[in-house]
């Protein structure tokens, strides 16, 4: 999970804080809208160590190489580019995604997780939670083939 939301981290101690504070929040932790009344975030570099930990080349870097060490590396690489093939479609305009970055393209998604307020975000983690909980509860009652032929196995 924590490799899932690594990507973000550099928005949570760098972009939100800074962009609060030039906002002049009493608390530096920038508000959704503060991304549409300050533009001037998308030249500062708090915001390019953004994009650069959403930038796939990054991953494959990065954590591609890792992949061959071990099965949790596997799950730690896949759950990094999940997060930035899953944030593609929900950033848009100015604050498109750069998947190649630095190589200057930007990826148009769908719609504006930016300006998500509380509530939009609140319920979105509940329903992910719900989902995991679900799929976690579907796979201990559930075996893939080969992990029936694996407990017949070790039964033997």
């Amino acid at each position: 999970m924590g490799f899932g939301v690594l990507p973000d981290i550099t928005n949570l101690i760098l972009v939100h804080p800074y962009l609060g504070h030039i906002a002049g929040r009493t608390i530096p932790f920038a508000l959704g809208s503060d991304f549409v009344d300050f533009p001037q975030i998308l030249d500062h570099w708090t915001y390019h160590v953004w994009l650069l930990s959403h930038s796939l080349l990054f991953w494959a870097i990065v954590f591609a190489p890792l992949w061959r060490r071990s099965s949790g590396m596997k799950l730690a690489t896949l759950a990094y580019l999940s997060h930035v093939l899953a944030d593609l479609p929900s950033h848009t305009g100015a604050y498109g995604l750069e998947p190649f970055y630095p190589v200057h393209y930007i990826f148009d998604g769908w719609f504006d997780a930016w300006l998500w307020g509380p509530g939009p975000i609140a319920v979105s983690v509940v329903l992910t939670t719900v989902v995991f909980l679900l799929t976690r509860a579907l796979r201990q009652r559930v075996l893939w083939p080969s992990e029936r032929q694996d407990k017949t196995l070790n039964r033997a």
